[in-house]
């Protein structure tokens, strides 16, 4: 490895300086092409500044809060095949910014949480479980067994409501745990346990499933494995909202909550545009139209073509269950005697702007469904009102009420 000191790019014709909002990634921690080192604010927005290449941090030359120069040192980096020098940094992708409708606030910054640590990572099984099922991530723990080596001993621990439940978030088509953002660190601070699954042929999960019925199965067999015991809330986007459903039912008593964004299932029409495009993008070009079906905020050149590359890659895993789901425009699967059955709290949001779902299909829920409209946002209205969904758990573990048979 060779190190390389990172630079502030310039992020904006005007721009000659930003403050540093957030470092997501930690001295000594190991992070993956794509990966988000840091945010920092200009004089208009907030942007992310994403890895291009792997390597491992060394030094963060600029701490949160400070305000630092265009092309300035922040950080110095360990990479595969390169010497001593110095690199500019990756030219960053915009975050997300909220559609104001319910006044969202600014949720507060942390670092991502993922399920599992990189291959590689020095910690233990028991460990690793008891990370995901607390949403910790591993890379922040410093270890006190040999090497450095991460122990179940070594992790804090964390306060649970309601005798150990545990959030599960679910995500949708195409998607990875990390489109979640800063919602898994946002619930444990709440007092639950979080568990942020990749699906199957997903972010970092290997396997092929071709139906919805095969996926909530392998996901159920998951989501039980790691939260042995205790209540469940399920908290679902798009096909992840139709996944919690199934899930729902097939663990039965134990899930005492579901909020379900966006979700399909509902009704009949979805955009083939958005799903054509993302089977079919072969450009950063073809990948920005289809992205911006969603609705959320532009993403850089660097930060788009790090997500073609991971797509390309996945894409012969995540068809055939694409092709399960909606086929020519159309919904192939119906979730609404799922829901009728299911007895435990059902929260749903929607976006009114949204461009892939039709959000008047809440017109199909039971009048015992609560639904949650978010006017103006896409088909991500949980980041536009970032504090709804924890809102909405707030209760889950709390509480014995039950759905009332309608």
């Amino acid at each position: 490895m060779g190190r390389v000191t990172l630079t502030l790019p310039r992020l904006g014709e005007t721009m000659e300086e930003a403050r540093v909002t957030t470092w997501l990634v930690q001295p000594g921690a190991s992070f993956a092409r794509g990966d988000v080192l840091m945010e920092v604010e200009t004089d208009k927005t907030v942007v992310e500044v994403p890895a291009l290449a792997a390597g491992l941090l060394v030094a963060q030359l600029v701490q949160e809060g400070e305000t630092v120069a265009l092309d300035q040192p922040i950080a110095e980096v360990e990479q595969e095949g390169t010497g001593p020098t110095t690199t500019p940094a990756p030219r960053p992708a915009p975050a997300e910014s909220p559609v104001q409708d319910v006044q969202p606030t600014a949720p507060d910054p942390a670092p991502v949480v993922l399920p599992a640590p990189a291959k590689g990572s020095r910690a233990s099984p028991k460990a690793r479980a008891v990370a995901r099922r607390a949403g910790i991530d591993l890379a922040l723990v410093p270890g006190t067994g040999r090497n450095g080596r991460v122990t179940a001993a070594d992790l804090p621990a964390t306060p649970q409501q309601g005798g150990g439940g545990t959030v599960v978030l679910l995500h949708g088509l195409f998607d990875s745990h990390r489109g979640w953002r800063d919602l898994p660190q946002r619930l444990a601070r709440q007092g639950h346990g979080v568990i942020v699954p990749d699906l199957p042929g997903h972010g970092d999960s290997p396997g092929t499933v071709s139906s919805l019925d095969e996926a909530a199965a392998v996901m159920a067999r998951q989501i039980a494995g790691q939260a042995l015991s205790g209540a469940l809330a399920l908290v679902g986007h798009s096909f992840g909202a139709a996944l919690a459903v199934r899930i729902a039912g097939l663990l039965g008593p134990r899930v005492t909550k579901l909020v379900l964004i966006a979700p399909a299932g509902l009704g009949t029409r979805i955009n083939a545009d958005f799903l054509d495009g993302m089977l079919a993008a072969e450009t950063t070009a073809a990948l920005g139209r289809a992205l911006a079906l969603l609705d959320a905020a532009p993403v850089g050149e660097a930060a788009m073509a790090v997500e073609l590359e991971r797509l390309k890659a996945r894409r012969q895993e995540i068809a055939p269950l694409v092709s399960s789901v909606a086929r020519a425009g159309m919904q192939q699967i119906d979730l609404r005697a799922d829901i009728a059955r299911l007895t435990c709290p059902i929260a749903v949001i929607f976006g009114t702007a949204d461009r892939v779902l039709d959000w008047h299909a809440v017109a199909e829920l039971p009048p015992s469904a609560s639904i949650h409209l978010v006017r103006g946002a896409g088909h991500l209205p949980h980041a536009s009102a970032p504090d709804l969904v924890p809102a909405l758990l707030a209760g889950a573990f709390t509480t014995t009420e039950r759905r009332a048979t309608v």
